[in-house]
């Protein structure tokens, strides 16, 4: 089976449906062993740099060598950096390469010849209607299928000795805000209009009509204008607007054919070119012999818009549902709801094994201080080499357990088909510019051809972005609830911990009949330390005898760093010789400690405990009074022993 990768960039939010299903048609026609797959972002939508580094993530995700061809469409991919490193990924594969409406060294190209095209409406403007003054109002400057088109009217004009002050050039944008505000530029610097407009496409043409018509101007009375690409707003605007037509199919039809051809060992011309004709309409004060159908197009609008409504309902149930989650698996649950709305033969959730780290528990096994090194792990540019298929839904069936989740290394064999004409749409997941995964459609023609690609995948990143800020929030919260309840040293709960936790734990031990261990610990000689070798060294003997105390205590010990050199520790009572056997192992273990860490005396502690009675009404703090006494008593026998 063939494998060709289409990598490709959509416009504002609109994914070109027109390359693959050129592609698809000839693929049935030939019946031929070929499977597509199309590796799609949408980041010029968006002015968030980190997000669009997100979006162009998914570029690095194909292995060009793996594929016996490669269709490029980068020509709404606005940052020049990452175009060129994609073109010279694919000059390095060797791998046949064909690039659609864009011109690169050592690549084919497909599309319409636009200078040539451009020049035939320029010319019947000039010829047939006589016109000598021009604005053109052009698309982005370092654009290549823009710049073809805005060449051609200056040479044209060099040609015809037209004057540079009988024409205006304006760059701007492909949308029909470009055309606006490019009128108002013009209106504002000249003060009155040229006798043409020419536009680089339909939708700058019928935004310049907009504003014109504001200011009491309209074509061809007053001027004469023409667009380019024979978009639906030519044909129904009023009035219609000249424009350049051309089956976009064909780019992708004809690339098909190119790579049969190569594929066989023939050659090919570097440029090929489809076929384009122009459409003289009223807007240049002409007349065309095409039919419009104005009812087939509102039967088509109508359909169009019951889907939208459709789907629109299940990716805001979806964009809801995922909005609640607070890990992985919720997330997971919400997709096959929403499956029969995509119309697709499958879907696959695959992501970074990280992103299993996250949880609405708030990351609990990330350390704070560990969390910003965390974040950094996800790839900013590429993907691991292994990672988790989360989610599959295939032939009806959707698979959302934990058990059958699946190790990726790679895309293929795991999405390697048999299957003719297939095609695969990988999108990217991420978080700004932090790659968590992507999202794979297989034949997506429905969402392809309707345009709800940008809808399903911004409810998606969305909810992995909510996700993850939930699941940072609660973390946060943990660490300052720790903060406030914990010893910063040493980790031990402190006084306010002991007001919130002790009692608690005090009366949940008696309420079963049972006893509490309540044992107070003094570290000796703390202050001889501190004054005589630094605080820093009297800082390590209280984290030793803390480490100690959690130690040689039962699972849910509570221990406390009641002052400088004090230490509660409340436990479950078993026995008394087990008592005196953890007490005793603490006390060895110091000694051990100060030779081998080189402490300047040997580390010791006073200690006293009590142990309560479940059936006295006796409250915990007269037995850590208690338990304290016994510690001082024993204490200040040591220092007379020391004396002696």
């Amino acid at each position: 089976m063939r494998k060709i990768a289409v990598v490709m960039e959509s416009w504002v939010r609109y994914f070109t449906y027109a390359w693959p299903s050129g592609m698809l048609q000839k693929i049935r026609e030939e019946n031929a062993d070929i499977n597509l797959y199309i590796f799609n972002c949408s980041a010029n939508w968006s002015s968030n740099p980190e997000y669009n580094l997100g979006e162009y993530n998914i570029y690095n995700l194909p292995d060009f060598n793996d594929y016996d061809g490669i269709v490029l469409d980068l020509n709404n991919t606005e940052d020049d950096s990452i175009r060129e490193e994609v073109v010279e990924r694919a000059r390095k594969s060797k791998v046949p390469t064909i690039s659609i409406n864009n011109c690169y060294d050592g690549l084919y190209y497909v599309g319409i010849d636009n200078y040539s095209a451009m020049r035939e409406m320029i010319a019947h403007l000039y010829e047939v209607h006589d016109c000598r003054t021009f604005w053109f109002v052009m698309g982005p400057e370092n654009n290549y299928e823009n710049k073809c088109r805005s060449d051609v009217l200056i040479d044209y004009a060099k040609d015809k000795g037209i004057s540079s002050d009988d024409y205006q050039i304006c760059y701007g944008d492909y949308d029909f805000n470009s055309g606006v505000l490019s009128f108002l530029e013009l209106y504002a610097e000249h003060g009155k209009l040229p006798d043409a407009i020419i536009c680089a496409n339909d939708n700058i043409a019928v935004g310049v009509l907009s504003e014109a018509e504001k200011k009491g101007y309209s074509a061809p009375e007053d001027f004469l204008i023409t667009g380019f690409d024979d978009l639906d707003k030519s044909r129904y605007y009023t009035p219609r607007v000249s424009t350049t037509s051309y089956i976009r199919e064909d780019a992708g039809y004809k690339s098909i054919e190119m790579f049969m051809e190569l594929w066989e060992g023939n050659t090919i011309p570097q440029m090929n070119y489809t076929n384009s004709h122009p459409i003289f309409w009223e807007s240049c004060g002409c007349e065309s012999d095409i039919n419009i159908d104005l009812r087939a197009h509102l039967k088509g609008s109508m359909l169009w818009n019951i889907d939208r409504e459709y789907f629109d309902g299940n990716v805001l149930a979806l964009d809801y549902n995922l909005a609640r989650c607070g890990n992985l698996e919720s997330m997971v649950e919400c997709i096959p709801e929403g499956v029969p709305a995509f119309k697709c033969d499958g879907l696959y959730l695959v992501v970074d094994p990280l992103l299993e780290d996250i949880n609405d528990s708030g990351m609990a096994n990330i350390p704070m201080a560990e969390l910003e090194d965390f974040e950094s792990r996800f790839c900013v540019k590429g993907y691991p080499d292994e990672m988790t298929l989360l989610y599959s839904y295939e032939n009806g069936v959707s698979d959302i357990s934990n058990e059958n989740r699946k190790k990726v290394h790679g895309l293929f064999p795991m999405f390697d088909t048999e299957e003719k004409g297939a095609n695969f749409l990988f999108l990217p997941l991420h978080m700004g510019d932090k790659s968590v995964g992507y999202f794979v459609i297989r034949n997506a023609i429905y969402l392809m051809e309707q345009q709800f690609l940008f809808d399903i995948m911004n409810a998606l990143i969305k909810g992995i972005e909510q996700m993850y800020k939930k699941a940072k929030l609660a973390k946060m919260n943990h660490e300052l609830t720790m903060l406030y309840h914990h010893d910063a040293m040493t980790m031990l709960y402190n006084r306010f911990g002991y007001t919130n936790y002790a009692y608690k734990f005090f009366y949940k031990i008696h309420a079963a009949k049972k006893s509490v261990a309540v044992i107070y610990y003094d570290l000796d000689r703390l202050k001889y330390l501190n004054d005589n070798y630094g605080h820093e060294m009297g800082d390590m003997a209280i984290k030793t005898v803390a480490h100690l105390i959690r130690k040689y205590a039962s699972d849910d010990v509570m221990g406390f760093r009641l002052g400088g050199d004090e230490f509660l520790v409340l436990d479950h009572f078993e026995s008394e010789e087990l008592l005196k056997e953890r007490i005793q192992k603490i006390e060895d273990e110091l000694k051990k400690i100060s030779k081998t860490d080189n402490y300047p005396i040997e580390l010791s502690v006073s200690v006293g405990y009590v142990i309560t009675d479940s059936e006295s009404d006796e409250e915990l703090d007269s037995y850590v009074n208690q338990a304290d006494d016994v510690m001082y008593k024993a204490k200040v026998a040591k220092k007379m022993q020391r004396r002696d």
